[in-house]
Order: structure tokens, then sequence, then C-alpha cells
């Protein structure tokens, strides 16, 4: 699947803004960023599917087909979902027993390494289980993960939230190598950002 097209129309539906339609394809970054409260993660969360698209509208677009949620089965789209995106929550979940190295078991041991030194972790957590890091930490490896993973598309949720200035600037990096890699970042955020193709304001 190529380039996958995501758009979204949102009209009001309880979030603090107007209508709002977002416009976007792999090779991009779109930035949605607005105060506490604004809608940000509701917004991410109804393109990702895990919220009720109320009276919004979402079709997701491939080189020879076209998806809308309204038209499909919930299994349908779990379906598609799996395939087409990634998300990472602010709170990410993760299996109690789960180690971090089986999170990369199909990516070559180089270009994990490589990973891990752009985020500033250690391979040796590679062997602990994912419930015995650090939340940053964990927060790091759901990035890193979900950016060497096969959907085009990355929903990720305040990426930045609990970092210093130097390791935003590390996941900044990994975003801007996401979209060489051509694939579509739709993250939330507080600031605007200069550096993306798109930033949306919730903010009024």
């Amino acid at each position: 699947m190529n380039k996958p097209t995501v758009i979204l129309q949102y009209e009001g539906n309880g979030i603090h803004h107007g209508p709002l339609r977002i416009t976007a394809q792999t090779g991009q970054i779109v930035q949605i960023w607005g105060a506490s409260g604004s809608g940000k993660s509701t917004l991410l969360s109804r393109i990702w599917g895990s919220r009720s698209l109320g009276t919004a509208h979402l079709c997701i677009r491939t080189h020879d087909q076209q998806f809308t949620p309204s038209t499909m089965t919930p299994a349908h789209f779990a379906f598609l979902r799996s395939r087409l995106m990634s998300y990472v929550g602010q709170h990410p979940t993760v299996l109690p027993r789960e180690k971090l190295v089986d999170w990369f078991a199909l990516v070559p041991t180089k270009t994990v390494l490589d990973g891990l030194r752009l985020l500033d972790l250690s391979p040796s957590l590679l062997s602990r289980y994912a419930c015995d890091v650090s939340g940053g930490e964990l927060q790091r490896f759901m990035l890193l993960h979900a950016y060497f993973s096969s959907p085009p598309i990355l929903l990720l949720d305040e990426p930045c939230t609990g970092l210093d200035p130097e390791r935003s600037h590390q996941v900044s990096t990994l975003l801007l190598q996401a979209k060489a890699a051509q694939k579509l970042v739709i993250y939330t955020s507080h600031t605007s950002a200069s550096w993306v193709d798109q930033s949306i304001s919730l903010d009024g």
C-alpha cells in the first residue's frame, strides 16, 4: 500500500474548536497542537479508532483502495487499522513479562542499535522486561518500535511530554527520519514547531 492519504473532517462534537479538515499523505509530518483540554488526544484517538468519530468523517486512501470506517464493520476496520496505522499514547500499556528485545525480533541488529543510539537508550535495556524500565525509557522504546513497524501511518500522542530539550530534539530527529522513510506522522504537542509540514492549532 503506497502513500495512503488520511483525511479527517471534524465538526464540533463537544471539542472546543470549529470545523477542522486535515489532508495529509505519506512523507509528511502533521502536528496538532494546543493547550490541555483543547481536544488533541481526542482527535488523535478518533483517527486511530479507539473513540467514536461522532459527526466527524475519516477516509483512508491507498493507491488502489479507499476506506471509511462508517461503511465498514468494526472487525474490518480493526484489521485495516493494524495494517495501516501504529499508535503510541501518553500512557502506554505493555504485557508485564514481555522483553523489549522481542519487540525488534524482525529488525536488523545494526538498525536497532542505531535507533537506540539516536534516542540515548542503552542496548543493555533490551534484555529487560518492558515493565522494568522507567516511564521515559518505555516511551522512547515505544516510539522506536512504532518507527520500525510496517504500518505507514504513525499516530503519536505528545511524544515529547516529560522529555528534556535534548531528548525532545532526539525524538524530533526520529520523526524526520520517519518522514524520509515515507511514513505519515501525525503527532500532538502543547507548542507549535517550524519543522513540520502542517501545524494545526486547536486553541481557537
